[in-house]
């Protein structure tokens, strides 16, 4: 059987691919027979799916996906049949792919078909001149003279169509020069232009790292992946042309710019002001320390929005995964000694990642700079994030665990995805982030963090949206919303 792939949503919208085999591979990684992108179709898993053909029957087949592989908006658990025009979806608000079977219709077949009509069609033949009523018909010439004329008409005729089917190819042929000559000029100006474009914005962006270097965790290295990515495809991109493939020069020019708006985007982040960030909400950051009601201990990050003691984190940090609440909560704030507060879960939200934790010892407590409304940000916006990724395992935070001192990782990311109760990160997140807050460029709370892409090794995470926050704030907090 051989089916077509119709790729109606995700980076690969509006393309289609061809397959002849018995299975095929779906998924981000690149050994794939259907790919997609990377870094554009995150919630498709590297191995998402299979379909297996035998005979005329097609089955797809989820390998353990992540966000599940759906077949008309239903999950499927294993296996499921396939029918020409199913719709998958590959993750629930990943890519989606309509089935098709093929029905291959032989060459010989066309040609034979497009010969019977032209056999079909009548030849012209020169109509006899009619005799005047009144006159006396000519002389009849002989058979053999009559015969030679009609000859010479049918083979004239004949004549002019070869003559004007050769006229035909050489100008079909020269202007297919004409267009293919253009077209690789024009290839040939556009990526003269887009290197052009990527030289000032590399001497800019040598311009910019230098003075960004070493003032936010991360930075330095992301500045550096990126150069490298855009240095390899520059130097791809040459070598593409020069062998004369256009086709692979646009695919990799896209990739290019890209690469460039990536760029761009760390520029823009390493520009904002994190130590005014850091310095304005740092001391409202929070250690969380957990007895679970198994009796296992955990660590996590919040961050406090009232003066009494109100604090925002996560609801599997106060939660085991059977849903059991903590037996026993601390806290200690950012840069303090051994200074543990006791507290108590004060509200679970039942729909969203976050949970409210009240301190019970008496007293005033640094809060944040403020909590968005809403949450003004956009793909591409800079952000700061505030916690402890790694828990104790950070530097600076080891020794007896009475006397500790916190202290906060400050991390950068950028905004890579929006979705109605999601924000994505392009950032870098680990087990102990849980709570912590993200910041915008004016240092006010946009989202609390709660978890990640696991094959993204920590460089895709997730953040509960600030509106969701301020929807389901104590009246305590309310305050600090702006």
């Amino acid at each position: 059987m051989r089916v077509e792939l119709r790729i109606t949503s995700g980076s690969r919208a509006g393309q289609r691919e061809l397959f002849d085999k018995s299975v095929i591979s779906i998924g981000r990684h690149p050994l794939n027979d259907l790919r997609f992108d990377p870094e554009r179709d995150p919630d498709a898993s590297s191995r998402h799916a299979e379909i297996r053909i035998l005979g005329d029957k097609a089955t797809l087949h989820d390998l353990n996906s992540t966000n599940g592989t759906f077949v008309n908006g239903q999950r499927i658990a294993g296996e499921r049949a396939l029918f020409d025009g199913d719709l998958m979806s590959f993750g629930r608000e990943g890519p989606a792919v309509e089935f098709h079977t093929v029905t291959a219709v032989a060459a010989t077949d066309r040609t034979r078909a497009s010969g019977a009509a032209v056999a079909a069609t009548p030849a012209a033949v020169p109509s006899a001149p009619s005799a005047p009523a009144a006159s006396a018909a000519p002389p009849r010439r002989d058979t053999g003279a009559r015969i030679a004329d009609a000859v010479h008409a049918q083979t004239g005729t004949l004549r002019k169509m070869v003559i004007g089917l050769g006229v035909l190819v050489v100008v079909g042929a020269g202007t297919a020069y004409w267009i293919g000559h253009r077209d690789s000029a024009q290839a040939q100006a556009r990526v003269d232009e887009l290197l052009k474009r990527n030289d000032s914005l590399s001497a800019m962006f040598e311009k910019t790292v230098g003075s960004m270097k070493g003032r936010v965790a991360g930075l330095d290295s992301a500045l550096a992946a990126s150069r490298k990515e855009t240095d390899q495809i520059r130097s791809r991109i040459k070598g593409e042309m020069q062998k004369g493939a256009d086709a692979n020069v646009e695919d990799l020019s896209a990739r290019l710019d890209k690469a460039e708006r990536r760029q761009h985007a760390l520029v823009s982040a390493g520009n904002v002001d994190y130590e005014s960030i850091a310095a304005k909400n740092g001391p409202a950051i929070v250690f969380i320390a957990v007895e679970e009601a198994g009796g296992a201990y955990m660590s996590g990050s919040g961050f406090n929005v009232s003066p009494s003691g109100l604090i925002v984190t996560n609801r599997h940090v106060v939660q085991d995964a059977q849903g059991h609440p903590a037996k026993r909560v601390k806290v200690i704030f950012d840069g303090t000694s051994g200074a543990w507060k006791s507290a108590h879960v004060l509200k679970v939200s039942t729909t969203d990642e976050l949970a409210f934790i009240k301190i019970d010892d008496p007293g005033t407590y640094p809060v944040v700079a403020g909590v968005a409304k809403q949450p003004s940000v956009r793909v591409g916006t800079p952000v700061a994030l505030l916690g402890y990724p790694l828990g104790t395992s950070t530097a600076g935070m080891g020794g007896d665990i009475n006397k500790i001192r916190p202290k906060s990782t400050l991390g950068l990311g950028t905004v890579s995805k929006l979705l109605a109760d999601t924000l994505q990160f392009d950032a870098f997140a680990a087990p102990g982030s849980s709570g912590s807050a993200v910041f915008d460029a004016r240092g006010f709370v946009v989202g609390v963090l709660f978890g990640g892409q696991t094959e993204s090794n920590g460089r895709i995470v997730y953040a509960v949206p600030s509106d969701k926050l301020a929807a389901q704030m104590p009246p305590e907090g309310t305050a600090i919303v702006r």
